[in-house]
């Protein structure tokens, strides 16, 4: 017997790879690009999608941990992968060589460990030197870079393949950025006056394709742009992009109430008038936000329903008072396109007060994936 399933990901690869080649067109031929497949692609299926790119050409994937590197090569993908959460104190350096993985490296720590480590292995480790510019979080200060050259030129197994930078917001154009970009380049002119000739330098991610042309260097990191949405609402339209998920499930329960009948938890919606509700089992713990209680809304024949009350563990509610004839099992669609009805992940992540990244990477594992 077939089973069907209560929710279904519908992930079109082919517009994956329509935005892969969009940014690929968008930037100078000799710019390399970095996609960014880390968090299972942002909940689109990293192994399906970095094949899809492999076949593309792409110069490199970006995940952000080891575990998501050997997932790839475990699946057979051969592209440079570049592990960008670098290696943490507990993990195994064995499997960075068994995985043809390049880490970041972004502490003293981590790279005396992998000179040391190193050493006993036939095969050279290539690694990316992060420098941190004004962002905060990872990186060398570029009074560090005398330091990190000395410690390379005594590991024999070393190879520093990139040095790279990121930005603090990207999405605007600003005098902050335009530091950062200023000290990465210092940083750039100082490695190289060492002797340090890196053969790939990077700071440009998805915001900064369009706001930092400058940044560019030789390679450039993209990851909401492939996946058909923008880092900010501001860059809407200044790239011609796709989405590639379609998220939908199916009317489960249909109910009839007389006004002011409390719905779902906490009572948070009382009925106005008799209203239909359909019950769609969906919920938080598929990643559907529950911010978007009482505010968001979902398709159904092509029509914007309106979610009542507050979104559950494993349901939602839905105001179908305004459709005639609906019925069980008719489909509901939560993110994507209808007919000419479109909702997107910059919709739902602006009603939940968060950002469209969150939107995909939540989507739950409980929910089936189909590509095409």
């Amino acid at each position: 017997m077939t089973r069907i399933p209560r929710a279904v990901a519908y992930v079109d690869l082919s517009a994956i790879e329509k935005n892969y080649r969009a940014i690929k067109a968008y930037l100078p031929s000799a710019v390399k690009v970095l996609c960014v497949v880390k968090a299972d692609a942002y909940g689109h299926g990293a192994v399906e999608v970095a094949r899809r790119l492999e076949v593309n050409g792409v110069d490199y994937l970006g995940v952000a941990t080891i575990d998501e590197g050997m997932e790839l090569r475990d699946n057979g993908i051969t592209s440079p992968i570049l592990v960008m959460s670098g290696i943490f104190p507990w993990d195994d350096v064995g499997l960075v060589f068994k995985g043809r993985l390049t880490p970041v490296v972004y502490d003293s720590a981590a790279l005396d460990r992998i000179a040391d480590e190193s050493a006993p292995h036939d095969k050279t480790m290539k690694i990316h030197v992060k420098i941190d510019t004004g962002m905060g979080r990872l990186g060398f200060s570029v009074d560090d870079i005398p330091y990190v050259i000395e410690r390379v030129k005594t590991a024999e197994k070393v190879e520093v393949e990139g040095l790279m930078s990121h930005f603090s917001v990207s999405e605007v154009r600003n005098d902050y950025g335009l530091g950062q970009v200023k000290l990465f380049t210092k940083a750039i002119s100082l490695a190289r006056g060492a002797g340090l000739d890196p053969k790939i330098i990077h700071m440009a991610n998805s915001g900064a394709l369009t706001t930092y042309p400058d940044a560019y260097f030789g390679m450039v990191r993209v990851g909401i742009n492939l996946y058909g949405s923008y880092p900010a609402k501001e860059l809407k339209g200044k790239m011609e992009l796709g989405p590639a998920m379609k998220f939908v499930s199916k009317i489960s329960l249909l109910r009839d109430f007389g006004e002011g009948q409390a719905l779902s938890y906490g009572g948070t919606y009382i009925t106005k008038k008799n209203t239909r509700v359909a019950y769609v089992p969906v919920g938080y713990a598929d990643g559907y936000p529950r911010t978007l209680s009482n505010k968001a809304s979902v398709l159904i024949r092509d029509k914007r329903c309106s979610i009542l009350g507050r979104i559950c563990m494993d349901w939602l509610l839905v105001d179908v008072t305004h459709l005639s004839g609906v019925d069980v099992g008719e489909e509901v669609v939560l993110l994507g396109r209808s007919d000419t009805q479109v909702i997107t992940a910059d919709e739902l992540a602006d009603l939940a007060g968060t950002i469209p990244y969150e939107i995909f990477c939540k989507m739950s594992k409980r929910i089936m994936r189909v590509y095409a």
